[in-house]
């Protein structure tokens, strides 16, 4: 019952818009639409590797050899940012998706590295459920026939029992929290889009439960998926990772249980119908030795913004553009110097009496559910480079004063500083509005008070706001 009471409040998230955008978990626009996006940038040239992160992903040898290649030929000299520099779709947790073994010289990042054996986690305890000891066994049998599968026989899944899982490592830096465990099994092509047989299974982490002390501490939820490039005769590895919106809560080796659901993919890969069973996996690591190789070094400092500009604001189906005077808003800004990259944040520290909390709210807004680009932006230079560069796409989330705050990550490192210092990081800041709607021209008055449910077509106008240097540690 608790399942189906988790399932009915995301889908009540996913019908409030603003809910939707800050939810821990918000999925990515799809990157047709941000590609869109970035051809109304005209004077932004996009970088080679922006383009490149499903790529990356989904084969992450090709990937680095790809950027040993690309690099050598522009510059003839290998920087540790050089693989990472310029993924838009850039978090940490994408580094120890790449297997260790698979990383180069141009991707390994030494303090990712440090960090990740510093955590050193340990399995402690697997114990599997399945589909005939789950309280609605009758209901999912009932589905699978529906769904013209065998009624579970145990004969034929008894090899799920098997699977010996294993952690392989744990990234956590106080806001990233990342995980890979190895799935052991001879029925590894069974999690294979490529090789499955008449089985065919999707593994994904549901939740991952944390205690100290046997107490329970909290519940993390995250992006999840099976590599199916590490898949081989010996098993297949699932990784997990997230954004957290505060640190994990205790000290010490603390132990995590991850809920692994076992979908098959015969009858539903995701929803709940599909379900064959669970494997509660539980592993440790330790979060103190995790933080204290994680090195960040936090900074704040303002940001005054002045001239008018055009702010879009979107509330539930309506939306419509603002005519407005940026003096008197100031950003309050904090850098967080990461062995994982350099975390920016903003919010708006003060905004002219005629600012409502909901424009406040818009201007930090990247974008909605349909995958519309609006509000703040966060690109970089490096040295006189031209290559203008996207961070991390951004996190807007709900802080304990009321205030939004708007979080993008640069995938660059402290090894990388003493180099970064000669050549410079300078940030732009820029502010985007809607410019056509479905090739209606949007003006200052325009207003749009109910979206079709399909037939997109958006452009937006950018605006600058302000430029500077970042001072590294």
């Amino acid at each position: 019952m608790e399942y189906k009471d988790i399932l009915e409040q995301e889908r009540e998230l996913r019908d409030d818009p603003l809910a939707a955008l800050l939810r821990e978990n918000r999925p990515q626009p799809p990157r047709e639409s941000r590609a869109q996006v970035r051809q109304t940038l005209d004077r932004i040239e996009t970088p080679p590797f922006a383009r490149v992160g499903t790529f990356a992903r989904r084969a992450p040898w090709g990937f680095a050899a790809a950027c040993i290649a690309l690099v050598l030929l522009l510059s003839g000299t290998v920087y540790a940012i050089s693989s990472w520099v310029g993924r838009e779709d850039y978090h940490p947790g994408d580094y120890i998706t790449t297997p260790a073994d698979q990383r180069t010289v141009a991707s390994a990042v030494p303090e990712i590295e440090q960090m990740v054996r510093d955590a050193a986690p340990q399995s402690e305890s697997c114990r599997f459920v399945m589909l005939p000891e789950m309280s609605d066994a009758d209901s999912l049998n009932w589905w699978r026939v529906k769904m013209g599968q065998k009624a579970y026989d145990e004969a034929d899944w008894a090899w799920v029992r098997e699977i010996r899982p294993e952690i392989q490592e744990v990234l956590y830096d106080g806001t990233a929290f990342a995980y890979t465990v190895r799935l052991h099994t001879d029925h590894a092509a069974v999690f294979s889009r490529e090789s499955h047989g008449d089985q065919y299974l999707e593994a994904l982490v549901e939740q991952t439960l944390y205690t100290n002390s046997g107490r329970k501490i909290g519940t993390v939820t995250g992006e999840t998926g099976l590599l199916e490039e590490t898949c081989d005769g010996q098993g297949i590895t699932l990784y997990n990772k997230t954004s957290l919106s505060e640190p994990l809560q205790g000290s010490g080796r603390v132990s995590f249980t991850a809920e692994i659901a076992l979908q098959d993919v015969n009858v539903d890969s995701m929803a709940h119908v599909g379900q064959l069973g669970t494997v509660y996996y539980t592993f440790s690591f330790d979060l103190d030795e995790a933080l204290k190789a994680a090195n960040a070094d936090t900074r704040t400092a303002e940001r005054r913004l002045t001239g008018r500009a055009v702010l879009t604001q979107e509330e539930g189906k309506r939306m419509w553009n603002t005519p407005v005077d940026l003096d008197g808003v100031v950003l309050e800004e904090g850098a967080s110097f990461r062995s994982t990259g350099i975390y920016l944040s903003y919010r708006v520290k003060e905004a002219p009496a005629d600012w409502t909390a909901w424009m406040k709210r818009c201007l930090l807004s990247p974008s909605n559910e349909r995958g519309k680009f609006e509000g703040l932006s966060v690109s970089y230079t490096l040295g006189g480079d031209e290559t203008v560069y996207e961070p991390s796409f951004p996190e807007v989330s709900l802080q304990d004063d009321g205030t939004f705050a708007y979080t993008v990550i640069l995938p660059l490192f402290p090894s990388d500083y003493e180099s970064l210092k000669q050549r410079g990081v300078t940030i732009r800041l820029t502010l985007h509005a809607v410019d056509t709607f479905n090739d209606a021209p949007v003006g200052d008055t325009w207003s749009l008070t109910d979206f079709p449910e399909d037939g997109w077509d958006i452009t937006t106008s950018y605006q600058p706001l302000l430029s500077f240097p970042l001072e590294l540690p």
